[in-house]
């Protein structure tokens, strides 16, 4: 029976990994449920009669502020689900800040998850406590799983230990064997050979006269160019020198040269050239809707305008909305900014790769915050950037950028 690898993937790290992102992806599908009926007429009534028992009589709380309350909740467990769907997955490609990030949004989750989907919400964070445990806390700090964590269950297990039972007296097959001690004749004196040779310090001691092990034993191989400073003297072959492409003693060590392109790098770039190219496409067709009908912001623009009487006389419709195009062409080319440093990430440029984590992180914070304004298109361009970013900061791809 082959021994387990020490270094291999514990169970237990698979299985929490496997349940965050399931039990993600059902959180985000009951957000979406839940969020889809809060408008409707039984969920206003039930939160009437919610609000008319006690305790919650005596708090003087409003319907609408109630629901209002439940859809923030409801936009923030969604949005950590879908950052933790993907940090299930990296959490499995051994990343310890996969862990750490998905452990910091569990908390969050599971408190906003009481009022949208408490079970699975529950089930994500048990899965994050899992990766604090052994043996996943070995595995991924990179030592060997713990021993205990090894051993076959069962009857595997006692089979394993009567078989070195029964192999315990044989010999070691691959143990050294002592040497013989000498044999003397008790009535003669032991005679040994006479010294061959010369003493120290009399001259140079007389080549070997018996026969080499192999053909060219103890010379120089053909080509190989005489090292400076020494000489060759019958007999005594000359220094070897140092083999090239080796750090001497005379030099620095020789750096590490970059392999091919990582397959996490790959990916993150690929994610990251979609990512964009979605945001350019859709802001586009925005600013081309507006140009084509303005009266879909312009009710908007003047509403929010009504509900601020002190800049009523200081900011037109026609401000506010070249305010908005000026805005919209802004991401359009951050966009398109990410996307040409992404193309000089892909050619090997550290600064480059440097400057798209930072753009990944800041998009992604800023489609978290769309999210949780109402705008639940954002979630999908929040769930790429934050896969691109995963996938940039892999070790990987880290050891990668520090080579040359």
């Amino acid at each position: 029976m082959p021994a387990p690898d020490p270094h291999a993937r514990p169970r237990q790290v698979t299985m929490a990994g496997w349940v965050t992102i399931i039990g993600s992806a059902l959180v985000i599908a009951s957000v979406f449920a839940q969020i889809g009926a809060l408008d409707s007429l039984d969920t206003r009534r039930g939160v009437e009669e919610t609000l008319a028992q006690p305790p919650l009589d005596g708090l003087d709380l409003q319907v609408s502020e109630v629901l209002e309350a439940i859809r923030v909740l409801a936009m923030v467990t969604g949005a950590c689900a879908a950052a933790t769907a993907i940090l299930g997955w990296q959490v499995m490609q051994r990343s310890r800040s996969a862990r750490l990030a998905l452990s910091i949004l569990a908390v969050p989750m599971f408190l906003a998850g009481l009022v949208a989907g408490g079970f699975t919400t529950s089930l994500v964070a048990a899965a994050a406590v899992i990766l604090w445990l052994q043996p996943a806390r070995a595995w991924l700090n990179g030592d060997p799983v713990p021993e205990r964590f090894l051993r076959p269950p069962g009857d595997a297990r006692r089979e394993q230990d009567a078989a070195r039972g029964r192999d315990g007296g044989r010999p070691d097959p691959f143990a050294p064997t002592p040497p013989a001690a000498p044999t003397e004749d008790r009535g003669q004196a032991p005679s040994w050979p006479p010294p061959t040779g010369s003493p120290v310090g009399d001259g140079p001691a007389p080549a070997s006269t018996g026969p080499a092990a192999y053909p060219g034993f103890g010379q120089r191989p053909a080509g190989v160019d005489q090292p400076v400073g020494t000489s060759e003297q019958p007999g005594q072959p000359g220094a070897w020198p140092v083999p090239s492409g080796q750090p001497g003693a005379w030099g620095p060590p020789v750096p590490a040269q970059r392999g091919p392109k990582p397959n996490p790098l790959r990916a993150g770039l690929v994610l990251t050239w979609i990512t964009c190219a979605l945001v350019v496409v859709g802001l586009v067709l925005v600013v081309v809707a507006i140009a084509l009908d303005p009266a879909l912001v312009d009710e908007e623009i003047e509403r929010a305008i009504a509900q601020n009487p002190t800049t009523a006389g200081e900011i037109t419709v026609d401000q506010v909305r070249v305010a908005v195009y000026a805005f919209l062409a802004g991401f359009v080319a951050w966009a398109l900014a990410a996307a040409l440093v992404a193309s000089f990430a892909w050619t090997g440029r550290t600064w480059a790769w440097v400057l798209l984590c930072v753009s990944a992180g800041l998009s992604a914070g800023l489609f978290l915050l769309l999210s949780l304004l109402g705008a639940f298109i954002a979630l999908i361009p929040l769930a790429m950037a934050s896969g691109a970013l995963a996938l940039l900061l892999r070790p990987e791809v880290r050891a990668w950028y520090a080579a040359r």
